[in-house]
């Protein structure tokens, strides 16, 4: 009886996992290829918000809006998992839960920049938990993302539920005497590439070369320092994928 648990438990938390797996790979590639994009084109200053949040550009919006997706489609498999005894699930899955854990947590920890003068109760760099869950909720309706076009709609229609996603990313840029977003953004650059290696389409993965790339983006150490223990925390440090992304944070760090 007990195997015959486990095994329809198994097979419970995979198909559910299944509902909505598509769409965080989708999600996770859009959200890679911007930020991609703004590691590239960082200093043409796309990212400095001219009026409302309704009335900033596309390269805001989008971007914003990549983030809430993200994190929208983590949530709805992580919530999938609790219709069912998760703790006799197949090593695979248990490891692609921790990776949606992973994929929040890098934009929630104020725990990145432990050993940096941070005061982690402001959000000024980082996301309260639950507000980026509201916020990410807000775009989710009945397992359903709404598009850019509704989410603007939205903005216009009254703006501060989402606000939030638009102050932190308001003019980041690299070299910031007294903001550590930047960071942030390059670890979460390093988590997606190390998900969408170990769990994504064939087309998604990326060598190794990219991952030392994007580490070397970093401009305090001490940031790939708590990824890497973040990481180890939630048991993925022996992952394809998230072995790549530890071993750059390392020979980056190294080359400094």
């Amino acid at each position: 009886m007990d195997i015959e648990y486990a095994y329809e438990q198994q097979k419970e938390l995979r198909n559910r996992i299944a509902m909505y797996k598509g769409l965080f790979l989708e999600t996770g590639g859009a959200m890679r290829n911007r930020l991609w994009n703004f590691l590239e084109h960082e200093g043409h200053g796309w990212l400095h918000m001219r009026g409302s949040c309704a009335e900033s550009g596309y390269y805001v919006r989008s971007f914003a809006y990549r983030i809430l997706c993200l994190v929208a489609a983590c949530r709805l498999i992580e919530r999938q998992a609790l219709y069912v005894d998760s703790v006799v699930a197949a090593a695979s899955d248990r490891r692609f839960l921790e990776a949606m854990k992973i994929n929040i947590a890098v934009w929630t920890k104020a725990d990145l920049y432990a050993g940096l003068p941070y005061d982690g109760g402001s959000n000024r760099d980082h996301f309260f938990r639950d507000h980026l869950a509201d916020m990410a909720d807000a775009l989710c309706q009945d397992g359903q993302m709404l598009s850019l076009k509704e989410f603007s709609r939205r903005l216009a229609d009254d703006d501060r539920e989402f606000r939030g996603v638009f102050m932190f990313l308001d003019g980041a840029t690299r070299g910031e005497t007294d903001r550590f977003r930047f960071d942030r953004l390059v670890a979460a650059q390093l988590v997606l590439l190390a998900t969408l290696n170990r769990f994504g389409y064939d087309y998604q993965r990326v060598p190794y070369e990219q991952f030392l790339s994007v580490a070397r983006e970093c401009e305090h150490p001490v940031a790939l320092a708590n990824l890497d223990a973040l990481t180890h925390e939630l048991g993925l440090e022996k992952e394809e994928g998230f072995k790549y992304m530890l071993t750059a944070m390392k020979e980056s760090t190294a080359s400094r």
